[in-house]
């Protein structure tokens, strides 16, 4: 069974990028989306149909979303989504399950979705089993078990085999794979490279925060791979589960 979601935003590009993150996470196949930009209209659209999560901006075309309350009742998870921080009592007192601050990345909404699952209707993330890459003008399917990280480098975006080392091409970005493979095998560690934990063969802490790592196959001279300070907290969650 799949979820219907309801997106109350008025910028186009925010209700598009929230859409693409979705269903780059759970499969287009399993999410319905409608989207509202004003009060009205949202009040309307939810007296009319049943939705499993709602997705809330605050700032809206004819006011604060929190006129909505004043005429509806809403009983689903509710995830309200702002650039602005002084909302954030309020959005709980009005039953807001989670408060996403504007602009936040497919990490940020992972983190929220693994809270919010339990409470909706059984919907598995789509992971990935193999990519499409090339090497020169060859192409290859490499399974998702023969990589050992990921690695930004030079404007492109490389897979880089286990045993081989050898560094294919693939067209995505970091923050898009993030979604796509399972997260107990792979971290971004910063925003160039998301590593697989059984590539990491030493770690050194060269800092309070600061956690410096060498992987196998090793990475070209030269590029140092260092966890992120603001990643290095969950880095380290993520090594002890």
């Amino acid at each position: 069974m799949g979820w219907k979601i309801l997106i109350v935003e008025d910028e186009d590009w925010a209700f598009v990028g929230l859409k693409e993150m979705l269903t780059a996470r759970y499969g287009e196949s399993e999410l319905t989306f409608t989207n509202a930009k004003e009060v009205q209209e949202a009040v309307v659209t939810i007296n009319r149909n049943q939705f499993d999560l709602i997705f809330m901006d605050i700032h809206l075309m004819d006011g604060l979303s929190f006129e909505i309350f004043k005429q509806v009742s809403i009983d689903v998870p509710l995830i309200f989504t702002t650039a602005y921080e002084q909302y954030a009592l309020e959005a709980f007192q009005n039953k807001g399950y989670a408060y996403l601050l504007k602009p936040f990345d497919s990490d940020e909404l992972a983190e929220v979705m693994k809270r919010i699952e339990p409470l909706l209707p059984k919907v598995e993330p789509r992971l990935k089993q193999r990519f499409l890459v090339k090497y020169g003008n060859f192409l290859k399917s490499l399974a998702i078990a023969d990589i050992a990280y990921f690695m930004a480098e030079d404007k492109e975006l490389y897979a880089v085999e286990k045993g081989s080392g050898i560094a294919y091409i693939i067209e995505d970005t970091i923050t898009h794979l993030v979604t796509q493979v399972d997260p107990t095998v792979f971290f971004q560690i910063n925003r160039k490279f998301l590593v697989r934990i059984d590539a990491i063969q030493s770690m050194l802490k060269i800092s309070r925060n600061r956690i410096k790592l060498e992987l196998i196959p090793s990475t070209p001279a030269g590029i140092v791979v260092i966890v992120s300070e603001e990643r290095s907290p969950k880095f380290q969650k993520w090594l002890d589960q």
